[in-house]
Formats: C-alpha cells, structure tokens, sequence
C-alpha cells in the first residue's frame, strides 16, 4: 500500500489500529464484514 504523505500514513495505521480494537469488542461478524467492505471500497478509489 503507498501512502500519499506522512499525514496519510499515520491516518490509516490508526484507522487499522481502531479496526483491530473493534474486532477484540462483541461486534457482530456482519457488521464487521460491512466495515471492511466500506474501508476496502475507499482504499480502493483512492
């Protein structure tokens, strides 16, 4: 993955930090897998 600048890198290993302490949480799968799904389509049109 490529980063445009420092600020976007820093951005988005937040962004998979808050992902990685909502999966720890009781969030329920299909939630998660819409989340992922949304994040994914952005990442992509970038």
């Amino acid at each position: 993955m490529t980063y445009l600048n420092q600020f976007h890198k820093e951005a988005v290993e937040r962004k998979l930090r808050k992902i990685a302490e909502s999966m720890k949480s009781p969030m329920n799968s299909v939630d998660a897998a819409n989340y992922m799904k949304h994040n994914f389509e952005i990442a992509k049109a970038m």
